[in-house]
């Protein structure tokens, strides 16, 4: 991940570099990609931070559901076997 955070910085500086060098309208929108990229690397390291740190403690005869995704009433199977 931190290769691509580089990777993604030295596009956006190349980016204001190629506006400043010739200010037309295809450096300016690769400023706004590159930045808009460089932006949601972050957010997404972030929320990966935050779906490390969750903890679940469930009681002896109890059922847990830790789900990252969609999860209705009808998809829960339980298999006391396991348990």
């Amino acid at each position: 991940m931190l290769i691509i955070k580089f990777l993604s910085g030295i596009v956006f500086i190349g980016s204001i570099v190629w506006f400043i060098a010739v200010p037309d309208y295809e450096p300016a929108i690769a400023i706004v990609t590159s930045l808009s990229a460089f932006i949601a690397l972050w957010f997404r390291e972030k929320m990966a931070d935050r779906k490390a740190l969750q903890n679940q403690s469930i009681a002896a005869n109890g059922i847990g559901i830790q789900a990252g995704g969609d999860v209705t009433v009808d998809s829960i199977h339980v298999n006391r076997k396991g348990l």
